[in-house]
């Protein structure tokens, strides 16, 4: 049996992240994949990034963590930059030559594969909103499944061969219910947003991620309540920027 955690965009969050792997512990899971963003925006980006590493898990880089290990941020909002020169300061030397070591995709245990933004190209850090954006993507998925995040929202779209479609449903239960299975049936490809650990932009504030459980041949995706108003309170304590303490309060 293999129930694998899958994380996204942690983002410094060390409240949300350890609330989700206490409930990583209450269902068993065997194993940790993250889908990368472990640093930014919040408040604890060396205790989530010393953890991430403890664990020794499968792990692409996201765009966050190649930027403050670049040093280059010029891409971003000033409220961006701001939270990632803070984050800089915060690392070590080798933390963030580990940063930039990282791969941008890879397969895990043969069986799927993981990217931050998409396959087709990884480096260009693409969003995908819709069904029309995610098509491109199984061109370069040579697996059945490939996980995502970097948008921070859960989305399930699939491929049929030929077309694309996005399924509200499964996230419609999800909303629900705070969790969803998907179950991943043959003939599909399925390209899958667990959604973010520390920063959900769904208008949800309850972090979100994902169980694949190889056995059922699904994945799960969990909404986790956590302390929102500590990870608020430690974003302002550390001069971090006001609204990125507001978001966290309304999920955005």
């Amino acid at each position: 049996m293999s129930r694998s955690a899958i994380i996204s965009d942690i983002h410094a969050n060390l409240h949300a992240l350890a609330a989700v792997m206490n409930d990583v512990q209450a269902e068993a899971c065997t194993d940790v994949v993250c889908l990368g963003d472990v640093v930014g925006y919040n408040a604890y980006p060396k205790e989530c990034l010393d953890y991430i590493r403890s664990l020794n898990c499968p792990i692409v880089k996201g765009n966050h963590d190649e930027e403050v290990a670049r040093q280059d941020d010029t891409r971003m909002n000033p409220v961006a930059r701001a939270a990632m020169e803070w984050t800089r300061s915060r690392l070590e030397p080798e933390d963030l030559t580990w940063l930039m070591r990282l791969q941008y995709q890879r397969m895990v245990n043969s069986s799927y594969m993981i990217v931050h933004s998409t396959l087709d190209q990884p480096r260009a850090w693409n969003y995908i909103m819709n069904a029309n954006d995610a098509a491109a993507n199984f061109n370069r998925q040579f697996k059945p499944l490939c996980l995502h995040g970097h948008t921070h929202v859960p989305r399930v779209f699939t491929w049929d061969g030929s077309h694309c479609s996005e399924h509200a449903e499964f996230i419609a239960e999800l909303s629900a219910n705070a969790r969803t299975e998907i179950p991943l049936q043959d003939g599909l490809k399925y390209f899958i947003n667990v959604g973010s650990v520390g920063q959900p932009r769904d208008g949800d504030i309850r972090a979100s991620y994902g169980i694949y459980d190889s056995d059922r041949n699904s994945v799960t995706i969990k909404r986790i309540e956590y302390d929102v108003a500590a990870a608020q309170q430690a974003v302002l304590a550390a001069g971090l920027p006001e609204p990125l303490a507001e978001r966290l309060g309304r999920g955005c």
